[in-house]
């Protein structure tokens, strides 16, 4: 197929150099044809012909360098132009995309409050397609008894033109269900002059669910420790600050306070427990131990509380040490224990007097061997005197023979009466060793009247424990006797007794007593020191029971096993060294 060529039109300059040309060409043809100018003449002619041509030439090219450089621009504004457009295009469609997807809902609604435009997420999110939302008022997407919410917090944008405003609500799904978001929204002024109010959503469900659960856990836990009048702390130690729960205020009738210092504290420790209390902060803050003590608070009004403080060392994520910990009011714990001590007071009272009771023949032969003696030394006494010549030295023999035995019988009397006093604890400095000496001396007759051998094993220069004797003696006494009489079925076997004392590796005094007796039971063993269990057929089932709350008001443990032939074997303990409590 031929291709016709396509015909563009003249230029200007091509117009005019066309034109200079034929104005030409009519030049020379007229010098030829017509009338002979003078050669002088006809040679300006030709140059003016010549001259108006070549300036033509150079119009021409001017001109044609102007145009090009004229459709240059002209081409290249259209260029720019496209490409601007091009450009905002691509920006809108890239705007419109975050519009439409970004995970925030986005409203606008005008002045009486109904949707001009939502994004699409945001009408996903809540259960609807866009065209639902739009032109409905944006009351249809909250709870009705947070509508008036929404109307005063629009009210309030609608009068701060241009100001940001924020809050927290529920929205209502389409299904029912709600979401909680909090809402950005700034009240502008569009060209048009239609005042509107732009919103941002963002979803906080999960962390509004988190801080609900928190402060439910939060609840809680205040309340459970003013049920059980235990409070919580917190203590930095490099930075001296404590921090504490409510509880923990209500404790020390403190007002609230973000953080308390040691020296507060300190100031609401009782007096005598004061230097005590300090002792262990500073021994905690240099060892980065745990730590327990407790101590008593004396009150504004004059009361006296009792707390109990247990903490636990940790290492924070800066290397620094911090103790976190509980302090107990147990003031009224500690009431409740003296009360039954008390009650266990008396009726240890009671059990000593029944046993002694029972130990009346045996203190009564106790007593009367001295007495005797002294009545049989005074006779000799006499006898040596009223000798012809007296004898003095055996009247002085005889005198000093009467003096230990009144002193044997009084010591005896002491002993009897002191088991009978009813007083309170006196804690001081004991030999156990003698502590048992002076109880064989109040059973020795019971030992020889139901034929018991006894056989003591006691430790030389054992330490001396802080005790109260008489409480001590009492379980001496109670373990003798129950040992005696679970001989007393026995007759194929010698019947012998060993009490045993020694210090162990532990730092502990440890006390024995051994019987060959008819033994125990395994699944007795523990009952055995229950109230008001008894294997005795006229028992109380007291005295074990007893024995066993003097030992731990002591910080001991008294326990019982089994022999390995006949008997069984009681055992307690006492520590050498008190805890470092004030009660």
């Amino acid at each position: 197929m031929m291709r016709i060529p396509t015909t563009r039109p003249w230029s200007a300059e091509q117009w005019l150099l066309g034109g200079m040309v034929l104005a030409l060409a009519a030049t020379c043809i007229g010098l030829l044809l017509g009338p002979q100018p003078p050669t002088s003449a006809h040679l300006i002619a030709l140059a003016l012909l010549i001259a108006s041509l070549a300036a033509a030439l150079l119009v021409m090219r001017v001109a044609g360098r102007t145009n090009r450089q004229m459709e240059a621009i002209s081409r290249g504004q259209a260029g720019g132009e496209a490409r601007a457009i091009e450009a905002l295009r691509n920006s809108e469609a890239q705007w419109k995309e975050v519009f439409e997807h970004n995970p925030v809902m986005y409203f606008m609604v005008d002045a009486p409050g109904l949707v001009l435009s939502v994004n699409t997420f945001g009408a996903a999110q809540l259960g609807y397609a866009v065209d639902e939302l739009l032109g409905q008022s944006v009351l249809r997407v909250f709870a009705a008894e947070d509508r008036d919410m929404v109307l005063r917090n629009v009210a309030a944008c609608l009068d701060n033109i241009g100001r940001t405003h924020n809050w927290e609500i529920r929205k209502v799904r389409k299904d029912g269900s709600r979401l909680w978001v909090r809402e950005n929204a700034k009240a502008v002024r569009r060209l048009d002059g239609q005042v509107i109010v732009l919103i941002a959503c963002e979803d906080i469900t999960e962390r509004k669910h988190a801080e609900n659960a928190l402060q439910q856990s939060e609840m809680y836990l205040t309340e459970a420790q003013r049920l059980s009048h235990t409070g919580s702390f917190g203590w930095h130690v490099a930075s001296g600050e404590i921090i504490w729960s409510e509880e923990t205020f209500r404790i020390f009738e403190f007002d609230r306070a973000p953080s308390i210092k040691h020296a507060t504290v300190l100031q609401r420790v009782h007096p005598d427990d004061r230097a005590r209390v300090q002792r262990t902060i500073d021994r905690a803050s240099l060892d980065g131990k745990d730590f327990e003590h407790g101590y008593r608070l004396l009150m504004p009004d004059g009361a006296i509380k009792y707390v109990h403080a247990r903490a636990h060392a940790v290492t924070n994520l800066s290397g620094d040490t911090e103790f976190i910990g509980a302090v107990t009011d147990v003031t009224a714990r500690k009431r409740a224990e003296a009360e039954l001590h008390e009650a266990q007071t008396n009726l240890a009272h009671v059990t000593r007097v029944t046993a002694l009771g029972e130990l009346a023949a045996s203190i009564a032969h106790e007593v009367n061997q001295p007495l005797a003696a002294v009545v049989a030394n005074a006779a000799a006494c006499l006898r040596w005197l009223n000798r012809a010549a007296p004898d003095l030295n055996e009247a002085r023999g005889a005198v000093r023979s009467i003096i230990s035995d009144g002193n044997r019988a009084g010591e005896i009397i002491r002993r009897v009466r002191a088991l009978v006093n009813k007083k309170t604890d006196q804690k001081a400095p004991l030999d156990i060793n003698e502590a048992i000496n002076e109880v064989i001396s109040l059973v020795q007759h019971q030992l020889q009247s139901d034929h018991v051998s006894l056989q003591l094993d006691l430790a030389p220069a054992l330490p001396p424990v802080v005790a109260d004797r008489i409480q001590l003696q009492q379980v001496i006494l109670n373990l003798v006797i129950n040992g005696i009489e679970a001989m007393q079925p026995v007759t194929d076997r010698p019947r012998q007794l060993v009490i045993r004392t020694r210090h162990d590796d532990a730092g502990q005094i440890v006390v024995t007593v051994s019987d060959c007796g008819i033994g125990i039971a395994t699944e007795n063993a523990e009952r055995l020191f229950d109230a008001f269990y008894t294997t005795k057929a006229s028992g109380m089932g007291m005295g074990l029971s007893i024995c066993r709350s003097i030992v731990e008001a002591h910080r001991g443990r008294l326990s019982v096993t089994g022999n390995v032939g006949p008997g069984a074997t009681f055992q307690f303990t006492l520590p050498l060294r008190q805890e470092d409590h004030a009660w």
